[in-house]
């Protein structure tokens, strides 16, 4: 069984028992504040997150689900979730090809992509209000780092994420 095929058969697994659970619990209330995200890729080191759709007010270190802006990698309304890196006020710099915000080192830009098309780089200097940057854990994680990600307006922020897988 290859690696994508078995994460695949516990994204399943664990889609249902959480389903279950939740529906135990409380049933449409619950349902409708709460969503179950997956992420299917390696931009972060867990996969499997409960989204509280009441809290859109994230901080930084908080994991968020968003909608990403158009862009030619993913279809119209495709969502996100990713590391909260910087909040409205922080200082975004960028020294040669790597990234910092409020000081911290997020990573590096990469020049093209994984095709050979050319990367913008994200925006710099300060966050503005009611803008988020989000970074993911992997080296090649499409985010803020990237003008196609760019800041995230509170706008596109569907909650705020826990891991649970």
């Amino acid at each position: 069984m290859s690696a994508v095929t078995s994460r695949w058969g516990r994204v399943g697994i664990a889609a249902a028992l959480l389903v279950a659970a939740l529906g135990y619990k409380g049933g449409e209330a619950l349902l409708t504040r709460y969503r179950i995200g997956f992420n299917a890729t390696t931009s972060l080191n867990d996969w499997g997150y409960v989204i509280d759709r009441n809290n859109r007010a994230p901080r930084r270190g908080d994991l968020v689900e968003f909608v990403v802006p158009d862009n030619d990698y993913y279809p119209a309304g495709a969502s996100f979730v990713k590391r909260v890196a910087g909040v409205p006020g922080d200082l975004v710099e960028r020294r040669g090809d790597e990234v910092f915000v409020a000081g911290a080192k997020v990573g590096k830009v990469k020049a093209h992509d994984s095709q050979g098309r050319p990367a913008a780089p994200g925006p710099l200097g300060v966050i503005p209000q009611g803008h988020f940057f989000v970074a993911g854990e992997h080296v090649d994680s499409l985010d803020s780092r990237y003008a196609i990600v760019g800041f995230i307006e509170n706008r596109r922020i569907r909650g705020v994420g826990e891991p649970i897988l």
